[in-house]
């Protein structure tokens, strides 16, 4: 069962993050569409996000990367609504 989409809420609405999706394909599977969810997210938010979208789905897929330097825009936390 896809929860990208409540990922992306949960993401965007009660967390006040920015995401871009990408649309992908799975290699194994019959359902070849699967939405990848990117956002930036500070070190000490990095805890917070990882268990919200693990609470949503426990098996979903998180890939961490270090950012030693951003060009090109501004990172801080949008206001929530």
């Amino acid at each position: 069962m896809e929860k990208s989409e409540e990922i992306r809420k949960k993401l965007t609405q009660d967390l006040g993050k920015g995401v871009t999706i990408y649309k992908g394909k799975r290699g194994y599977s019959n359902n070849n569409n699967q939405d990848i969810i990117f956002t930036i997210v500070t070190r000490l938010e990095s805890l917070k996000v990882k268990n919200e979208i693990l609470a949503i789905d426990q098996n979903a897929v998180i890939i961490e990367q270090g950012v030693k330097a951003v060009h090109g825009g501004i990172l801080k936390k949008r206001p929530l609504h």
